[in-house]
């Protein structure tokens, strides 16, 4: 009642305002009527809201019936019943989350005695679990039983007619663990009055389409299964895309969003590719298909010539540049209508002006992602759902309608609906998916350099590793100080010491500039300036970096960024010259070994640099596999192992398990190094055992951690 009050008082606000023609007092009262309105949408849906718990309520009894009645142990394990959802979709999500436990106690989980003899415990757990997530509900359903097998699933969907068996050729285990989704699918040997009719999952899907959910199934045979679902607080209330197509605008639900992307004219060649018939999206380590709204919806294209300024119908057929790659789907020969003839342009050209870009959404059904292609985007809104008239409800392709702002009608697209109605199918699991994986892989296991760019003189690109810089100040050259012999300048309250690359010898000076960087980092404990020219910039590249070409004092190497060659400054190597006396005794730690695994040279090199001028003695290996061979060997000498995270064929954390569960190395303390990490990396770390994380090349905490740990 107090927000109802004050939205009168908005709305007289609003009045005076609009009489009064007063921009300010009109901005006022918009400000105010959009706070009272969202705090009383939030107290008015806080009224729909009820517990998770009232459906869940149901189940403990469900369980143990079904587990005597089939013979079987069943621990089940229910958490999130105070979660909160929209009291519509706790009406309709029972009979769906009904089913999905039925089947997970009939066909995922086994009796004890199967289960004895795959060496599981004999209790079956089943595990039931809600909340919140990103705005959205998440409810999970888990078994640890015998999963999902993706060919027999396969072989079930082939047998009832339900797809062919030219199509199971390009699914992944994943995309055919989904088909148990198909209608009359059943993978039962048996029919019962538990499950097995060959109806249930197909009903579960739909039922969340019609609630604007998504699942996800994670299973492993043997193992076990997961069916994550995703549902919106309310159906009334969404937050949405608003895109356009023409002169037409749609609602996509946020919630089927993964990311928006905006291709350049220049980049359709190398990012769309022709995989049989279909075109589809290179997006990092994923092939998705693609498809055209205004193709799926019948809307006729156009666009402005650019020499007239006139819009005509685009006549371009397909989304693929005409150069872009063409590739069989199941490495069958290329057929000829989609060989590019020799000499021969295509009638659509090749995309060459601005105005060729593609406008994306990379969107998700719950168990396929693809690229929808719009026409533009558009603000985010909290849109208000309204039902389509029953004239309409036959359109799949839509969820609902929706006021927008100006008054005008909007549809709201059921993405779902939408790969349908295009016909889109998963090209995982062809050929060239498979060897686009694998490049994926490879690149991942290189290691990302993060360099900082900067210049010596205008002809000499140089950068230093990011992870060692603490700060970068622009100052002019009147700034520095040279006195006693040394240059420096005043900085926060004190002196901060100053070198170049030309300290060292081999480099030139650096030349006289407007305007300079002092890249600031911390060099045996005290804080040291990097002179550098403007201007600067940061760059990530996984390309190989040359050790022995121009490696020198105050130099590690040097790169080729921007098909320019650039020098990477050592600058632990530049104090080392400059200053020598700023180097700590160290004491004698010859006893002792580190076990180093790094598959990088560049990294590999510089941190055994560090370790040996520190006094230990290192054991090195480029990858996590050859180190624990390596250790195998040398068990009486290591006393410390580091290692890096990301490595081919034995990775550092599945080198920290090996560490771990092997009684004759478990007291072993474990460093690791990594470019960057977050948070739920150092919790995986800990949890497998390892004891410190460091940033790769950060030298003095990496010393005082292997100092503390050797002497443990």
């Amino acid at each position: 009642m107090n927000l109802a009050g004050e939205l009168v008082l908005s709305r007289n606000q609003l009045r005076v305002a609009v009489t009064q023609n007063n921009p300010q007092t009109l901005a006022a009262a918009e400000d105010r009527i959009n706070q009272v309105t969202s705090e009383l949408q939030t107290v008015i849906l806080q009224t729909r809201l009820q517990p998770m718990g009232n459906v869940f309520a149901k189940f403990p009894r469900l369980v143990r019936d079904l587990a005597r009645t089939l013979g079987k142990e069943i621990d089940l394990d229910i958490q999130g019943k105070d979660v909160a959802l929209d009291r519509s979709l706790i009406e309709n999500l029972s009979d769906p989350l009904t089913h999905m436990v039925r089947n997970a106690v009939d066909h995922g989980l086994e009796t004890a005695e199967d289960r004895i003899r795959a060496g599981k415990n004999p209790v079956g757990r089943l595990r039931i679990d809600a909340r919140h997530e990103a705005g959205q509900v998440v409810v999970e359903i888990a078994d640890d039983g015998r999963g999902i097998d993706p060919h027999r699933v396969a072989a079930a969907a082939i047998a009832n007619g339900l797809i062919s068996a030219e199509k199971i050729q390009g699914l992944t285990d994943r995309d055919k663990q989904a088909l148990i989704f198909l209608p009359s699918l059943s993978t039962a040997r048996q029919v019962s009055d538990v499950s097995g009719r060959g109806v249930g999952m197909d009903v579960v899907k739909t039922n969340l389409d019609r609630l604007g959910g998504q699942m996800e199934i994670l299973s492993e045979v043997g193992k076990g299964s997961l069916f994550r679902i995703k549902l919106p607080l309310t159906l009334a209330i969404i937050p949405a895309l608003i895109v356009s197509v023409e002169t037409e605008r749609f609602a996509i639900p946020q919630a089927n969003i993964e990311e928006l992307l905006r291709l350049r004219a220049e980049e359709v060649q190398r990012r769309i590719e022709v995989v049989g018939d279909a075109e589809v999206l290179l997006l990092r380590d994923r092939m998705l298909p693609l498809t055209r709204l205004d193709q799926v919806l019948g809307i006729i294209p156009t666009y402005i010539d650019p020499a007239t300024g006139q819009r005509r119908p685009d006549q371009r057929g397909r989304l693929a540049d005409r150069r872009s790659p063409r590739h069989a789907l199941f490495g069958e020969p290329l057929a000829a209508a989609h060989r590019q003839p020799a000499g021969q342009p295509r009638a659509d050209g090749r995309r060459k002006s601005a105005a060729s870009a593609l406008e994306i959404a990379v969107v998700t059904t719950g168990l396929m992602s693809y690229g929808l292609v719009v026409g533009g985007f558009h603000d985010a809104e909290e849109i208000v759902v309204k039902p389509l008239n029953r004239r309409l409800q036959h359109l799949h392709d839509y969820a609902g309608a929706t006021l927008l702002g100006d008054g005008t009608v909007a549809l709201i697209l059921d993405i779902a609906g939408v790969a349908n109605r295009a016909g889109l199918t998963s090209v995982a699991g062809s050929a060239r998916a498979v060897d686009r994986v694998t490049q994926a892989e490879t690149e991942r296991l290189q290691d990302v350099h993060f360099l900082l760019l900067f210049h010596n003189r205008p002809d000499e690109p140089c950068a230093v590793p990011l992870d060692i810089v603490q700060r970068i100040e622009r100052i002019t050259p009147n700034r520095i100080e040279r006195l006693g012999g040394q240059r420096t300048m005043q900085y926060r309250g004190g002196s901060l010491p100053l070198v170049t690359l030309a300290d060292a010898g081999g480099i030139h000076p650096i030349e006289d500039a407007q305007e300079l960087a002092v890249l600031v980092s911390s060099v045996h404990g005290r804080e040291v300036g990097l002179l550098g020219a403007m201007p600067i910039d940061v760059v990530e590249t996984r390309l190989m970096i040359d050790l022995i070409t121009h490696r020198q004092k105050g130099i590690a190497g040097s790169v080729l960024i921007n098909h320019r060659t650039t020098l990477i400054a050592d600058l632990h190597d530049l104090v080392d010259v400059v200053h020598p006396d700023w180097r700590a005794t160290c004491r004698d730690y010859q006893a002792v070994t580190v076990l180093l695994a790094e598959d990088s040279d560049f990294f590999r090199n510089q941190i055994k640099r560090y370790l040996v001028e520190d006094g230990f003695t290192v054991l090195d290996a480029v990858d996590g596999e050859a180190a624990w061979e390596l250790l195998l060997h040398k068990l009486e000498q290591v006393r410390v192992v580091v290692t890096d995270l990301e490595m081919p064929r034995l990775n550092g954390l599945g080198l920290a398990s090996r560490i771990r569960a092997d009684s004759r190395t478990a007291h072993l303390p474990i460093i690791a190094l990594t470019s960057l990490f977050s948070e739920d990396d150092i919790a995986k770390g800990k949890t497998i055992g390892i004891n410190e994380y460091r940033i790769k090349l950060d030298r003095d905490p990496l010393l005082v951690s292997v100092h503390a740990c050797a002497a443990a």
